[in-house]
């Protein structure tokens, strides 16, 4: 039982870190991450889900005029299993002074209600709006646990610092 508990420990490290690869910043680009964790009270093993909320900057163009922000969410989980969740949504902003510019959400019940593994919820961002300094990631959870009798919940992520 053991072993089965660190390899999936493993895939799930092995997963994340390969979604981080994914989206990567180059040398002329900025980002700000924040992690937030939780675990969920579910039937059989309780689901251990993290949150790492991150935004980036990349500058281009003549002087580094022209930016492009993004921001996105790489979610991991575990001991999660086939209906768990009635709902599961991740919302991503970007924001300026704490006014949203920019929001998404990505609905991934069908994925987390596996046993372990690891998605991105990407938020792209374009426009002159964007092209400031200052921006911040932050976001929210909408989620429901499959027969707790209290429907959809609210999961308040931890924003990211300014870039």
């Amino acid at each position: 039982m053991k072993l089965r508990m660190l390899a999936t420990g493993v895939a799930v490290t092995s997963l994340t870190g390969l979604a981080g690869l994914a989206y990567a910043t180059p040398a002329n680009a900025a980002s700000q991450c924040a992690t937030t964790s939780k675990e969920f009270p579910t039937s059989g093993f309780n689901a251990d889900v993290k949150v790492q909320l991150c935004i980036a900057r990349n500058w281009g163009g003549p002087g580094g005029s022209n930016s492009y922000t993004w921001a996105y969410a790489n979610v991991s989980w575990g001991d999660s299993g086939a209906g768990k969740f009635e709902n599961f949504d991740v919302q991503v902003r970007i924001e300026q002074n704490d006014s949203v510019v920019k929001s998404g959400t990505c609905d991934i019940t069908s994925k987390i209600n596996t046993g372990s593994g690891s998605t991105t919820c990407r938020i792209p961002g374009s426009g002159s709006y964007l092209n400031i300094s200052g921006n911040t990631a932050d976001g929210k959870v909408t989620y429901n646990v499959n027969d707790d009798g209290l429907g959809n919940q609210p999961w308040e992520l931890a924003g990211t610092p300014k870039i």
